[in-house]
């Protein structure tokens, strides 16, 4: 749908872009896009602050361009990105569209952080009215629920019976290896810990196209599956360096004491995804309860069935690919009638350990039908299940 070599942005002018090229604001090559989601007639996409040079944090694309490769629009506005201004957005991984209307972003406050990562700012939730582009509210989180380290970097929004004034969030701590559960009715937050959050020594060693590094991350994919008969969810989660899956009950989240009362309700789902290079960044899940998640070590992006037992049997393949599917790290399900699953694929280990050539295409944004990515594949409610498959491999 959309690719770029490297990511140019609509400057107020062409005396402000050299400007911003001079004193180093804006080092083209150093700004990599990493989260998406989708509103409308805009695509969102963030820009963590990985190293100096990035203008800007969080930009939309139109969904409809005649250009491959536009130029990204800063969002909401340019004021909004003031370098150390806490008052703004310093340094954003993950966006998330609600059904109401609403953009609700997780600005980590870290900077500089394929080096040594600064806290310039607390982590803190910005919600913005879509219809309006105004703030709703900003949240900041206290200090007891910040660790040394921490880095947020994803969210999940649970809204029950277009009920807008009483979501619940799911924050992710990807370093420090916690959730943080924000009540928006309540404008509170508690946070809470479990050794499934934490990263499996066994899956923390990554190989990407000869570039072998070691990542610890703990607790990076969520995603929240449609209301049950019971009217409740189960939040899916992952960490990053791990070949599993996990889900609990989102009522053990109704207060941190109920939280820290019901850990033996954290269970590990199925069996593992795959014995070697299993590694998963972002999931998402459609209203049939069909889960999309990357697969950034395989360059590909699978599926699987939430009704199903989670068994290598039951996990589809929907796209690979080793040249536009290079560590696909972000994907989401928009809220249409006819809902469409979005990617963005990235290259992020070749940017903080290789290099990026910027003669190439790094940076891609995928859309598909949720209909048409699961066609035939075992994650299709209208799949089949074939008496005999000498194919499969519960070792894949």
């Amino acid at each position: 749908m959309y690719a770029w070599s490297t990511i140019d942005f609509e400057f107020d002018s062409i005396e402000a872009r050299d400007n911003a090229i001079f004193d180093g604001d804006y080092v083209a090559e150093n700004n990599l896009p990493l989260g998406l989601d989708v509103w409308r007639d805009k695509i969102f996409i963030t820009l963590p602050k990985w190293k100096s040079g990035i203008p800007v944090t969080l930009a939309t694309v139109p969904r409809h361009s005649k250009k491959r490769s536009p130029k990204l629009k800063p969002y909401p506005n340019w004021q909004w990105h003031q370098s150390e201004n806490c008052e703004g957005l310093t340094s954003v991984f993950r966006v998330q569209v609600d059904e109401c209307d609403r953009l609700w972003i997780l600005d980590s406050g870290k900077t500089e952080l394929a080096r040594r990562s600064k806290q310039v700012c607390p982590p803190a939730i910005f919600i913005f009215d879509l219809r309006t582009d105004n703030l709703i509210r900003k949240y900041t989180l206290p200090d007891e629920q910040i660790k040394q380290d921490s880095l947020y970097i994803n969210i999940a929004v649970d809204i029950r019976n277009n009920d807008c004034g009483s979501a619940v969030a799911y924050l992710s701590d990807v370093w420090r290896y916690g959730i943080v559960v924000y009540d928006f009715f309540k404008d509170t937050t508690f946070r809470v810990e479990h050794h499934f959050f934490y990263p499996d020594p066994l899956a923390s060693r990554y190989e990407l196209h000869g570039i072998k590094f070691q990542w610890t991350d703990g607790i990076f994919g969520i995603a929240l599956s449609p209301v049950d008969i019971r009217g409740d969810r189960t939040l899916f989660f992952h960490p990053m360096s791990s070949f599993r899956e996990f889900a609990v009950s989102t009522s053990v989240f109704r207060d941190k004491r109920t939280a820290d009362r019901n850990t033996e309700e954290f269970m590990p789902v199925g069996r593992p995804r795959a014995k070697d290079y299993g590694h998963s960044s972002g999931s998402a899940i459609d209203r049939n309860g069909v889960m999309f998640f990357n697969m950034v070590t395989r360059d590909s992006v699978w599926c699987w069935d939430t009704r199903k037992e989670y068994i290598p049997q039951n996990l589809g393949v929907i796209g690979t690919s080793n040249v536009s599917l290079v560590f696909p790290n972000d994907i989401k399900v928009d809220h249409e009638t006819e809902q469409g699953v979005w990617l963005l694929s990235n290259r992020l280990p070749m940017y903080l350990y290789g290099t990026l050539n910027s003669g190439n295409i790094n940076y891609r944004i995928f859309k598909a039908s949720v209909k048409e990515a699961v066609r035939d594949t075992v994650c299709d409610p209208n799949y089949v299940v074939p008496d005999s498959d000498p194919g499969l491999d519960d070792n894949c």
